[in-house]
């Protein structure tokens, strides 16, 4: 295998985290880097011994790269990931895939129509913990119910994106990771409600507190709530879910999942098999695609859960509820 060049789209946190496994891994070469914060732009690239571009799209111009890793905010993964595919390369994206619906399946159907590798950063499909709820869920029955309650403190640091309405959505959106799961254990959702109240709301979309909650009924049966309240008074944070099903309960109060029947509790049964790095899956599907046709399950599960907190934000905005 030939050496696969890859361009970097981002400085922050996640762009730092990717750059470290991408560059552990044998015949990836990075090209460039680029991002719009000059000064973490270039240490960055200086790090990794790379160049440095200050414009995104020149980047997709590089006829040499084959693969586009985007690392950006929010508000911008749709519009690059559609630009990247455009211009014939694979696409990782970190998680929301976009904060447009539209967005989202036209980079969808233009990655199927030019098989063209599209991974969302979502983890569950290299975890042993989800792959074994997956199958748990599926001997238990179907689901009555769907629950996830998280609270998180005020004090600490937080990056400022993180509560900005304008730049990463409604929280729900924001910690799309929380709603995947859900999507890919229990499948679509039929219709959404969403509730938000903000502390410190100001003009730009930022805010100092926050509760959102989103309700969910699933096409196939069964009833999700989501809730998390952030910047609150609370000594630390706490994080609760429940998957109620016909013929028992999954349980997590932060310390592993547990089965609940009438014959007694026992503890998740979870597999030691060794799993890839999600980049290294993402490489793999690349190679793979050149032989046989991929595989879109992940980026559908992906569309459909933004699908359900984008549904939710509108819900808000309009104070009705979004069939889907």
């Amino acid at each position: 295998m030939s050496t696969f060049k890859i361009g970097i789209i981002g400085s922050g946190g996640m762009a730092r985290h990717h750059l470290q496994r991408f560059s552990s891994i044998e015949k990836v070469g990075i090209v460039a880097i680029t991002s719009r914060n000059r000064d973490t732009g270039t240490h960055l690239a200086d790090e990794y011994k790379t160049s440095y571009i200050s414009d995104w799209q020149q980047l997709l111009d590089n006829d040499v790269l084959e693969g586009i890793v985007i690392c950006t905010h929010n508000d911008s993964h749709g519009e690059i990931a559609l630009k990247a595919l455009e211009s014939g390369k694979h696409v990782f994206v970190e998680y929301p895939l976009a904060n447009n619906i539209s967005q989202a399946e036209e980079a969808i159907n233009l990655a199927k129509a030019c098989n063209l590798i599209l991974r969302v950063s979502h983890p569950e499909v290299v975890s042993n913990n989800h792959q074994s709820l997956k199958k748990k869920t599926k001997a238990l029955g179907d689901l009555l119910l769907s629950s996830f309650t998280r609270l998180t403190p005020r004090r600490g640091t937080r990056p400022e994106i993180l509560f900005n309405l304008s730049v990463s959505g409604i929280p729900a959106h924001f910690f799309i990771y929380h709603i995947y799961p859900i999507v890919d254990l229990f499948g679509e959702p039929a219709w959404v409600e969403g509730a938000a109240c903000y502390e410190g709301l100001t003009e730009t979309g930022q805010y100092n507190r926050f509760v959102n909650t989103v309700t969910i009924v699933f096409k196939q049966g069964g009833i999700g709530q989501w809730s998390w309240a952030g910047g609150i008074d609370i000594n630390e944070s706490q994080q609760h879910q429940r998957y109620v099903l016909t013929n028992g309960s999954l349980i997590n109060d932060g310390d592993g999942w547990y089965c609940s029947t009438v014959d007694g509790v026992t503890e998740l049964k979870v597999s030691k098999t060794p799993q890839p790095s999600l980049q290294e899956l993402w490489l793999t599907e690349i190679q793979a695609s050149k032989y046989s046709e991929p595989n879109y399950n992940d980026v559908d599960v992906a569309l459909s859960a933004i699908k359900i907190s984008l549904a939710a934000e509108q819900s808000i905005q309009e104070d009705r509820r979004i069939e889907l």
